[in-house]
């Protein structure tokens, strides 16, 4: 019931029209406009200073030399060269003991 009550005047409340109507109204003021300013043409003096006398200088590129590397000689000092790697393993336990293999 008091839900009725309060929704019933909630319904009275929003259907009334607002009784607000604003007593100052702003008002309008016209842009101003000001004259653009005139200043003077700057007036630029020669330099001083002559044009140089020198003409650029063209350095040549330096000449490196390409790299020579020599060629790799795989497997010179292995003794073992037939031994083929076929499996490894490396077992870490919890008491803190290892074997690798």
């Amino acid at each position: 019931m008091k839900l009725f009550v309060i929704a019933a005047f909630l319904a009275v409340a929003a259907a009334v029209p607002p009784s607000y109507k604003p007593e100052y109204k702003a008002p309008s003021y016209p842009a101003p406009s000001y004259p653009a300013p005139k200043y003077p043409t700057p007036s630029y003096l020669a330099p001083a200073y002559p044009a140089s006398a020198y003409p650029a200088q063209a350095y040549p590129a330096p000449a490196y030399p390409a790299p020579a590397y020599p060629t790799p000689s795989y497997n010179k000092d292995n003794k073992y060269a037939d031994v083929t790697i076929t499996s490894q393993s490396d077992e870490r336990n919890l008491d803190g003991s290892s074997q690798w293999r």
